[in-house]
């Protein structure tokens, strides 16, 4: 299993990989992480994808967005998609 509670290794926050499941939420819930961390045998990242209307000088900015992740692994992808509601 990969340590993916630290970024030191490559995983986290921006960190993209091949395999990718785009959703339809704007954040990442630290239940999801901490799932996908004892889920997925490699590296794993998130990113967000911002909509054309987002406003960061908005009060709700951060809704404007799309969380993206990520997976080396094609099996941490399908799996985590199995096992974890957005």
């Amino acid at each position: 299993m990969a340590d993916n509670s630290k970024e030191l290794n490559g995983d986290g926050y921006n960190k993209i990989y091949k395999h990718q499941w785009v959703t339809n939420v704007y954040g990442l819930p630290m239940s999801a992480k901490h799932l996908m961390e004892d889920l997925c045998e490699q590296k794993f990242g998130w990113h967000f994808l911002p909509h054309k209307d987002m406003n960061y000088h908005s009060d709700n900015w951060y809704e404007k967005q799309t969380l993206v992740i990520s997976f080396e692994s094609e099996m941490d992808l399908i799996t985590s998609k199995l096992n974890i509601t957005l």
